[in-house]
């Protein structure tokens, strides 16, 4: 039974909702694991054409959740004052990483509606998506850029947005919001609050008259051109370089206020020095 997300079918759309919005649905284990087994389950469901992602309450999604008992590799980085096992973390980021991947061969179009904030590790999901729709109040960016790493996909924002704009994006940790994303090819369309969730439908509607078949050849097509330039080794690279961040001061810095005086603390600390 899934308890991180709800799902509904009609008219050859599956629609995914992430369904923690106590949490501004962060990321964890469990959800993932919950996305990925429908996905793998309307992969070969010839019923099923186009597949929606969206998310209750303000938040699409804040990225991966920071606490302990939701954190996403093997080693909680607050239980480690001395830092954590490069080696391992290495491996955990990868089997993310293949996560990630395998996701993005989906052989389906995956369109990602996002009603509020899509920061850090949610921009790995609208990496690997086909389509976003937003409302004009949503948010994007990776504000844990500056002290905790870089997910292992970069986002793909050098694909999307392009080499000087992923570099100020990653330089600064700031946010844009969606017409900029719009303007940058980040995302699709940007829309008014009230219309976000109709324009989606009315846009997966379209795209299911195509038949399914169809829709899977053009999408590897399409697909083609960023696995041919080699994708997956640029993002397996960057793993790695998100291992060797885990080592870095501030990394380590930010956990062990964690450690001592909670998650609050550590993230006012991020504020103070960053904003």
């Amino acid at each position: 039974m899934n308890n991180n997300i709800l799902t509904e079918y009609s008219d050859k759309i599956l629609t995914i909702t992430l369904n923690r919005p106590e949490k501004l649905n962060a990321l964890s284990p469990n959800l993932l694991q919950e996305l990925k087994a429908e996905l793998d389950e309307a992969s070969t469901n010839d019923a099923i054409s186009v597949v929606i992602i969206k998310s209750t309450g303000r938040a699409f999604c804040v990225g991966y959740d920071l606490n302990e008992e939701n954190w996403i590799t093997s080693q909680y980085p607050a239980n480690y004052p001395k830092g954590i096992d490069i080696e391992l973390d290495k491996k955990d980021i990868m089997a993310l990483l293949d996560y990630w991947i395998e996701v993005w061969k989906f052989p389906k179009p995956i369109i990602c509606q996002v009603q509020g904030a899509c920061l850090s590790g949610a921009g790995e999901l609208l990496a690997v998506s086909d389509i976003v729709i937003a409302s004009k109040k949503a948010t994007f960016g990776h504000p844990a850029g500056r002290d905790l790493g870089i997910p292992p996909t970069v986002f793909f924002w050098p694909l999307t947005i392009g080499m000087r704009k992923t570099k100020e994006m990653l330089y600064t940790a700031k946010s844009m919001d969606a017409d900029e994303a719009e303007k940058l090819g980040l995302i699709n369309q940007a829309v008014n609050p009230d219309n976000l969730e109709s324009k989606t439908r009315n846009l997966a509607l379209n795209i299911a008259k195509t038949p399914v078949n169809h829709l899977m050849i053009l999408k590897k097509a399409t697909n083609n051109f960023y696995d041919n330039m080699n994708l997956e080794k640029s993002v397996r690279q960057a793993s790695d370089l998100d291992a060797e961040f885990h080592q870095s001061p501030t990394f380590l810095s930010f956990f062990r206020l964690v450690s001592t005086k909670g998650m609050k603390a550590a993230l006012a600390e991020r504020a103070r020095l960053f904003n």
